[in-house]
């Protein structure tokens, strides 16, 4: 139930707020994934012991700020009147986090299995790519559609049977 033009009027405050649910669900599922993974294969993400300890979580923040950016840019495309998600930004957004990843660990002195070969890199891609398409979807759903909050039972008005 599309409505033509936006039915409700959306802040920044909401945008930045969404931004950073959807970014601690992206960081939720990247250490559930990065632990999995880790579990199966015995190994960690960073391997080489002469690399500083910080550089991991470094890389993981700045993708998070480029995830950041390509949500930013979504609702600005959603809010200008683009109801069709914008595949090309969340792939692009995505694909970015794997290069922040691959080049900065490579400037950082990983070696190439920890970079450009590592199942922990490419894992960020997906993840990346399901946060912003959650993004878009609550996004959509606030702006473009006529359906209320969603909300608990117990919020409800109507008497539970």
């Amino acid at each position: 139930m599309m409505a033509p033009q936006p039915r409700r009027g959306v802040t920044r405050g909401y945008v930045r707020g969404l931004i950073a649910a959807c970014l601690v669900v992206a960081v939720a599922l990247l250490v559930a994934v990065w632990g999995f993974t880790s579990l199966l294969g015995s190994a960690s993400p960073v391997q080489t012991e002469s690399v500083p300890r910080w550089l991991a979580p470094v890389l993981v923040v700045i993708a998070l700020v480029a995830l950041a950016t390509t949500m930013w840019q979504q609702a600005l495309a959603l809010l200008r009147g683009r109801v069709h998600p914008a595949w090309t930004t969340m792939f692009v957004g995505s694909l970015l986090a794997y290069l922040v990843w691959c080049l900065g660990g490579t400037l950082g002195g990983l070696h190439i299995e920890e970079t450009w070969l590592s199942v922990y890199a490419w894992v960020l891609v997906p993840i990346w790519f399901v946060s912003c398409l959650a993004f878009w979807a609550v996004l959509v759903r606030r702006v473009y559609t006529e359906l209320p909050p969603p909300r608990w039972p117990w919020e409800r008005d109507e008497p539970s049977e």
